[in-house]
């Protein structure tokens, strides 16, 4: 086998073998668009290419370094490691962070764990002590009847979708500039009121000009009286189904919008033909009310899926002394970029 960058012209060959959003094609080509490095790589076995995944570096500002990752990849073997390792060098990286979408146990609603067949071998690397994505999240199988959905609901959840339907709120997927320009200027009043960081405006409108085209993203809109109050950015790829970013108003919490346009999401995905729904993450089994991003945890609970932890996130360090300092300065930056948020909702 060999591996070797991938041409313009290999692009719909790589994609075939892509299995999440944020590998695609596109999503490198957004990735450059916001100044980073991407290189995709094919594995290639009597000149069929058979593997593929991309790498991105990210330039530490006012430094000659760079940070790379490997997000929702395949599985990381020993060869990928070998490849990855060199290309960092010439990058100049400080380390590379894997974070395979590859699933390492499942948790029943009692907490008992089941621990999957998957080979948990990560060559010379260290368990990152800074994830990019949840460890964990619950999928939704869309194989299953909307009767048996309904059935595997928290009975809250279906009383909240009831609620909603008897308020008579609307959705409607709007998968067009208008409907992005809705969800947008939802998602910057969500984030502001709940303090939490989010990336520039501009990012999210070049997310969208480079995607839009691909199928992938898909607006849904919750309205009550004429006036949108939650809205959705999923992302669909091949029969798989997300859902990366939420936003919603808080007034007329009593009428459930966002409860309603979760389950007629999920419906979509399954008018999609898609078998799984990814709610792109939550907390552990464990979770408690205490933890940041439990009315979040505990809003996806609600519609039955199966908890599920990926293998986890790894590094493989480049430059052993500036890695300990960049987590260390990276640690305090992180402080001050949530601080500055929560100010910024007062």
């Amino acid at each position: 086998m060999i591996t070797r960058i991938l041409y313009n012209e290999e692009k719909d060959q790589y994609n075939s073998l892509i299995k999440h959003p944020i590998q695609t094609w596109e999503w490198g080509d957004f990735q450059i668009s916001q100044g980073h490095k991407v290189y995709r790589l094919g594995v290639f076995e009597e000149n069929k290419i058979i593997n593929a995944y991309s790498v991105s570096f990210h330039k530490i500002p006012k430094t000659n370094y760079s940070i790379g990752t490997i997000l929702r990849g395949p599985k990381v073997d020993e060869e990928m490691v070998k490849n990855i390792r060199k290309i960092a060098q010439d990058e100049n990286a400080i380390f590379v962070k894997f974070e395979p979408d590859v699933f390492y146990k499942t948790f029943d609603k009692s907490g008992k764990e089941t621990v999957l067949p998957v080979d948990m071998h990560f060559p010379n690397m260290l368990v990152s002590p800074k994830v990019a994505f949840y460890p964990f999240s619950y999928i939704v199988d869309l194989t299953n009847s909307e009767e048996k959905l309904l059935e595997n609901m928290h009975p809250k959840t279906r009383y909240n979708i009831r609620i909603a339907n008897r308020y008579g709120v609307k959705i409607e997927e709007r998968s067009d500039d208008a409907g992005f320009e809705i969800y947008l200027k939802l998602l910057i009043e969500t984030t502001k009121r709940q303090g939490f960081y989010l990336h520039t405006e501009n990012y999210h409108k070049t997310l969208w000009k480079t995607l839009k085209s691909t199928g992938i993203p898909k607006i849904m809109l919750a309205s009550y009286q004429d006036k949108v109050l939650g809205a959705f950015m999923l992302f669909k790829l091949k029969d798989q189904f997300y859902y990366p970013y939420g936003a919603s108003l808080d007034i007329n919490r009593e009428v459930m919008a966002p409860t309603l346009l979760m389950w007629e999401s999920i419906k979509l995905g399954q008018k999609l033909g898609c078998k799984s729904f990814d709610m792109w993450g939550c907390l552990g089994p464990n979770a408690k009310e205490t933890e940041q991003g439990y009315g979040f945890h505990r809003f996806k609970q609600g519609y039955g899926g199966q908890l599920t932890q990926f293998v986890g996130t790894y590094d493989l360090v480049i430059n052993d002394t500036l890695y300990k300092a960049y987590n260390l300065v990276d640690k305090y930056r992180w402080k001050i970029l949530r601080l500055k948020a929560k100010l910024l909702r007062k």
